[in-house]
C-alpha cells in the first residue's frame, strides 16, 4: 500500500494598506469516517481499510479498484477536495487504471462531507497549531505558521523580526514538502507540482504584545 504524500504573498506598496490576515480555520479533534455503500473490497483492501479507520485523521479519502487489491489513501490533508483528488490520482497511478472508485472519506465530526467549507488546517496541523505553536513562542519575539497545499506545515518562534519569523516558517514548510515529495514517483511528483501542492504560504504570525 502506498500513500500520496503529498502530495500568499501580499503585495504591498506605500499606496496600499496591508489587509488583515485571516485566522486559519480549525475543526477540533473529533473525526468521522463516512463510507460509500456498494463498493466491493478484496480481503487486502478490507484489511487496509480497517487500519485506515484505526488511524483516521481528517481530511482524507480511500480509493480502490474493485476486483483487484489496488488501493490508495490520504489523510491529514488541509481540504477535503484535495484529499480526494490526491487519493484518486494516486490510485490511478499505482493501479495504472482509470477505474478507481471512492470508498471512504475522513472529515471533522459534525460536518457535512459533501458540504462547502471543508478547508482549513488538517487534523495533525491543527493540533500543532493549537498546542505546540503557542507554547513555543517567546516573550518579545516573533513567530509564524505556514502550510502547503497538501498536508505539510512549518512553524517558527523566537525571531527578532516578523520577516525572519515568516521566512523561517516557510523554510520549514518547504522542507516538509520536500520530505513528502522525495519518496513518490516521477508521475506523482509532476502531478503535485502541477497542482502546486508543494507550495507554502503563511497562515498566522505571532507578534509580541505591545509594552
Amino acid at each position: 500500500m502506498k500513500r500520496l504524500s503529498i502530495l500568499s504573498a501580499v503585495i504591498c506598496t506605500t499606496l496600499m494598506a496591508v489587509p488583515a490576515q485571516a485566522e486559519p480555520k480549525l475543526f477540533g479533534n473529533a473525526v468521522t469516517m463516512g463510507k460509500v455503500p456498494g463498493v466491493k473490497l478484496s480481503a487486502k483492501q478490507r484489511r487496509a481499510l480497517k487500519w485506515y479507520a484505526s488511524k483516521k485523521a481528517y481530511f482524507g479519502a480511500f480509493y480502490v479498484v474493485e476486483g483487484t487489491d489496488d488501493l490508495f489513501w490520504t489523510r491529514n490533508f488541509h481540504s477535503m477536495k484535495t484529499a480526494q483528488e490526491a487519493a484518486k490520482t494516486g490510485c490511478e497511478i499505482v493501479s495504472k487504471s482509470k477505474s478507481c472508485v471512492l470508498h471512504a472519506v475522513l472529515y471533522p465530526k459534525g460536518m457535512d462531507p459533501n458540504g462547502n467549507g471543508l478547508e482549513g488546517l488538517g487534523q495533525r496541523a491543527g493540533k500543532v497549531f493549537e498546542r505546540k505553536y503557542p507554547k513555543r513562542q517567546k516573550d518579545g519575539k516573533f513567530g509564524a505558521f505556514a502550510i502547503n497545499g497538501a498536508y505539510g506545515f512549518g512553524l517558527s518562534f523566537g525571531w527578532d523580526t516578523k520577516k525572519e519569523a515568516t521566512e523561517a516558517a516557510l523554510a520549514y514548510c518547504k522542507l516538509d514538502s520536500s520530505h513528502g515529495m522525495a519518496p513518490i514517483g516521477i508521475q506523482a511528483r509532476k502531478w503535485v507540482e502541477a497542482k502546486k501542492l508543494d507550495k507554502c504560504h503563511v497562515v498566522d504570525t505571532h507578534t509580541p504584545a505591545a509594552d
